[in-house]
């Protein structure tokens, strides 16, 4: 197995574990401590860019099978971020263009551009790693993503109604978000299950990675490291 490979499934597992460590104590102790929106939107971005930085610089030593995974990954991940893009630049039009108001088509947009963004990265996750892990962490992936499903439909839901709020703060150049904050923290919260079904599957994945398996491919069975020698993960 690749170094690059290696290093990038240790930067996504520590960040699954802070991200999740800190959705749920923010989720316990009720605000208390709020992560939530403020790396909602940075740590996994940061975190799944690394991890694909680490990727392609290993991107020799792929096989076939891998280079398919990590290509729908990229995919899966540039949506997100340009469902994130949508959402900023509707924002900026909306602010700018007089007489275009927050009609629902506008809510309705923005809520899901943002739910977009929250959901890409958990199935961008997913799908770096589902080639390499036993059933029941392939399972945890699948969780992994509906749990998300359900929290970034709320979080895209409350933010769409939030819309007209976020476009009076901005025509006031007020920066008295608290109040939008909490709302949006505490659904994020939730997330800390995917989060920490993640660390689950992507510890499994390197335990996979320091044995030297290799998973199969349709209709043949998996190879260890006792197999001859190869350059690449299958």
């Amino acid at each position: 197995m690749t170094t690059n490979l290696r290093i990038s499934l240790t930067i996504l597992t520590v960040g699954f574990a802070i991200e999740g460590g800190g959705e749920a104590y923010s989720l316990l102790t009720a605000g208390s401590f709020l992560p939530g929106t403020s790396l909602l939107f940075l740590l996994p971005s940061i975190a799944t860019l690394l991890g694909l930085l680490f990727l392609l610089i290993g991107r020799h030593e792929w096989d076939e099978l891998h280079r398919a995974r990590v290509h729908r990954a990229n995919l899966i991940f540039a949506l997100s971020v340009l469902a994130g893009v949508v959402a900023a630049l509707e924002l900026a039009i909306l602010a700018t263009v007089a007489g275009i108001g927050t009609p629902w088509w506008t809510q309705l947009l923005f809520g899901a551009a943002v739910g977009a963004f929250v959901l890409g990265t958990f199935v961008t996750y997913a799908q770096l790693v589902f080639h390499l892990v036993t059933r029941p962490s392939k399972v945890a992936l699948v969780a992994s993503i509906l749990w998300a499903l359900v929290v970034s439909a709320f979080v895209g839901q409350a933010m769409g109604a939030d819309l007209p709020t976020i476009l009076g703060l901005i025509a006031a150049r007020s920066f008295s978000v608290g109040s939008l904050i909490a709302p949006i923290d505490y659904l994020a919260s939730f997330l800390f299950i995917s989060y920490f079904l993640l660390l689950a599957a992507y510890l499994d994945a390197h335990v996979t990675v320091a044995r030297g398996v290799r998973p199969a491919s349709p209709g043949k069975a998996p190879l260890t490291s006792g197999a001859p020698p190869v350059r690449s993960l299958k």
